[in-house]
C-alpha cells in the first residue's frame, strides 16, 4: 500500500438516534474516527426520477486498517468536507493492512 495516495481527510460517523420528550427518534450523527484516505470513483450514473435528474456516484475509500477502522460497519457513513457517502460494503485487502469502504453518494438536482 502506497500511503502517498492517501491525501484526503475523511470522518466516519455513526447514527446515534436521540429521542425527544414525545418519544420521536431523530437521527444524530456522531464522529467515530477521522482518517487519511485515497478516493477512487468507481461508478457513476444518472436517471430521471419524479421529473428530476438523480445522479448516483459509487466511491471507494482506501484506508489503513487499524483496531478502530476494523470496527466500522455498513450502518455508518463517510463525510468528506461537505459531501456525505453512505457505506454499502467494507472489503479487507492485503494482510490486514488496508480496508476499502465502498460508498454511495446520491445527488438530486
Amino acid at each position: 500500500m502506497n500511503i502517498g495516495y492517501m491525501d484526503r481527510r475523511i470522518t466516519v460517523q455513526e447514527d446515534t438516534g436521540t429521542a425527544n420528550v414525545y418519544g420521536e427518534v431523530s437521527s444524530t450523527w456522531s464522529d467515530v474516527a477521522t482518517v487519511w484516505a485515497a478516493m477512487d470513483i468507481t461508478n457513476s450514473s444518472s436517471r430521471i426520477e419524479f421529473e428530476q435528474e438523480a445522479a448516483k456516484y459509487m466511491v471507494t475509500w482506501r484506508i489503513r486498517s487499524s483496531t478502530i477502522s476494523r470496527a466500522f460497519t455498513e450502518s455508518m457513513r463517510v463525510k468528506d468536507g461537505r459531501n456525505v457517502y453512505h457505506i454499502k460494503s467494507i472489503v479487507e485487502k492485503g494482510r490486514n493492512d488496508e480496508l476499502h469502504l465502498v460508498t454511495q453518494k446520491v445527488v438530486s438536482e
